[in-house]
């Protein structure tokens, strides 16, 4: 059997929506036998709200950088969560830092903003999210965004990654935080138990086009990404497609 794990947003979904054909592609790919599923660091109710209306349909959900699992129905199966005292610690730390804004993801209520002092910029990732207070809860990740600010995301990443055993992953202006060894590759590890398949009975295809895609990536039997990715994550990967209608038509057979 093959598994193909797909990233959202700069693979499947570009701007707001799926490009013609894709939903197709991976319709076809379940039809013939093989599982698809999602490894995205959204939520469930950023993912649920992107993909509605798509046609998209996957097997299990990898959300939250392999912190929340659910079936293809959206059934909760798995979910840790960033330590309180991290998000304590991190939230205290940053909040006189200027132009940063810390948010925090929750099982499936809309994305929360802890901190929000960027102004004038649209984020097209972590979009409306509602103002939530520190004690509000357990968040399965925490994200900084640092538009424009490449050396105060390092600095802010060197900082955590110095003082606590946490996950952590650097993508398009955002340091996420998740709880201690949990990233995509460990979510797609967790379903193969999950399922009670062998490693040596599942070819894992991933494709994704990030930096937080590069532990799924790590462990697959083929690795895909596409020329707009950064050239790390294109040197980490077997292939380089036009896109994931033509890298799965590749793999079909």
């Amino acid at each position: 059997m093959k598994l193909a794990a797909f990233d959202l947003d700069g693979t499947v979904y570009f701007d707001g929506s799926v490009p013609d054909g894709i939903a197709e592609e991976i319709a076809a790919w379940r039809a013939a036998g093989n599982l698809a599923v999602v490894t995205t660091g959204k939520s469930a109710f950023s993912a649920r709200r992107d993909l509605r209306g798509s046609g998209l349909e996957f097997d299990y959900y990898l959300l939250c950088n392999g912190t929340v699992i659910m079936d293809g129905e959206w059934n909760l199966l798995y979910e840790s969560h960033v330590p309180p005292a991290v998000v304590e610690a991190v939230y205290t730390k940053l909040h006189d830092v200027p132009a940063i804004d810390l948010y925090c993801t929750r099982l499936r209520e809309r994305d929360g903003a802890l901190l929000r002092k960027v102004e004038g910029l649209h984020n097209p990732i972590i979009k409306d999210p509602v103002p939530v207070e520190l004690n509000a809860g357990v968040f399965p990740l925490v994200a900084v965004w640092t538009p424009g600010q490449k050396n105060l995301q390092l600095e802010i990443a060197s900082w955590v990654r110095q003082r606590f055993d946490v996950g952590t992953a650097m993508n398009r202006n955002f340091f996420d935080i998740t709880p201690p060894g949990h990233d995509k590759g460990f979510a797609i590890n967790w379903l193969l138990e999950y399922l009670h398949r062998p490693r040596a009975e599942m070819q894992v295809i991933t494709f994704g086009d990030g930096h937080n895609d590069l532990p799924m990536h790590a462990l697959a039997d083929v690795s895909v990404t596409f020329p707009w990715a950064a050239p790390e994550v294109q040197a980490a990967c077997d292939v380089v497609a036009e896109d994931v209608i033509t890298a799965l038509r590749g793999l079909e057979n």
